[in-house]
């Protein structure tokens, strides 16, 4: 009796309305989880604030990280000098440098499992030509720019994949000039730059940017792109303490931090250091710790506007970090 009454009548009509309303939330549930998923491009052999980075986006509980990818730093010291951060530079690789330690990475927080492909060598326009992108020159394509490829495929402009660029723009700008329709799928948080939140200059002598400088151009006259920049002069700032950092992170005693711990002897560095990768990914985590301005782009590039970071809450960020490693750890 009871069953015949619910699939009659009115009842019918407020079942299909039901369901109607239960589709509606489950479209709008997978929207917003393709949202929040993730690729992190970090040149992680170029220097220890990459490590760092990378740790803390891999112990994000709310954080759907689908990739970790490798990129180049081939800058114009490291084929003039005769060893870069302690690596001979004879026959030198930096995205094998970068690929090896992700690897490492990983493998000690247990996460092989996650996909971590390879980026290019090279920089953009097939051979880094001086003169600028070529459209109709060879592209340094790799695994990097391939995984990007299919999983911006998967989204929209709607729920746009956000991608995380922490050293040259090299894989991500491939990727695009490979497959353009893929831009307005794209969210892209990137670091580089001496952006001037004060006077709204820009100034593109900057580390990231000129190991790739048509990388980061290719981005800059793209308007699909949602893209956010973090300019050095904000973040830098954002200063660790060798001896501070070593002795908190001893307390995990594991392989992480052993890493963590070693990276500051292994290059050198010295007693204090700017986290500057370790800024962006933190200000994309936690957005209410960060101010963001939308302004005018370069004037020689085709974009009308980009969004920057203008500040951070230093204090908070800094202990974000720690606190998000002693919920991972279970420390208290």
């Amino acid at each position: 009796m009871f069953l015949p009454y619910l699939i009659g009548g009115k009842n019918l009509m407020n079942m299909r309305y039901f369901l109607i309303l239960a589709s509606i939330f489950l479209g709008l549930s997978q929207s917003f989880a393709q949202q929040q998923r993730y690729i992190l491009d970090a040149d992680t052999g170029n220097e220890m604030d990459d490590l760092y980075a990378i740790i803390r986006v891999l112990v994000e509980p709310d954080f759907e990280l689908v990739g970790l990818t490798s990129a180049q730093f081939n800058n114009v010291q490291i084929f003039q000098d005769k060893v870069w951060n302690e690596n001979p530079v004879t026959e030198f690789n930096s995205v094998k440098i970068s690929q090896q330690l992700n690897e490492q990475l990983l493998k000690s927080m247990g996460m092989l499992n996650l996909p971590h492909p390879e980026g290019t060598n090279r920089a953009l326009d097939g051979y880094g030509y001086a003169w600028g992108f070529k459209e109709q020159s060879p592209l340094p394509t790799s695994a990097a720019s391939d995984f990007i490829i299919a999983e911006a495929l998967k989204h929209s402009p709607e729920n746009r994949l956000n991608i995380m660029v922490i050293g040259a723009s090299t894989n991500i700008s491939t990727a695009i000039a490979q497959r353009p329709e893929i831009a307005k799928n794209l969210r892209i948080y990137l670091l580089g730059t001496h952006y001037n939140p004060k006077t709204k200059v820009w100034n593109k002598a900057e580390f990231n940017i000129r190991n790739d400088l048509n990388a980061f151009d290719l981005l800059m006259n793209n308007q699909d792109i949602d893209l956010y920049v973090m300019g050095t002069g904000v973040i830098r700032s954002f200063v660790y303490n060798k001896q501070q950092t070593q002795q908190r992170l001893k307390k995990y005693d594991n392989e992480m931090a052993e890493i963590l711990i070693n990276i500051w002897d292994d290059i050198n560095a010295a007693d204090h250091r700017v986290m500057w990768d370790l800024g962006l990914v933190a200000a994309v985590i936690r957005p209410e710790l960060v101010e963001v301005e939308t302004v005018a782009a370069p004037p020689e590039n085709k974009r009308t506007s980009v969004k920057v970071y203008a500040a951070y809450k230093q204090e908070e960020m800094q202990k974000d970090f720690w606190q998000a490693l002693d919920l991972y750890y279970g420390k208290k």
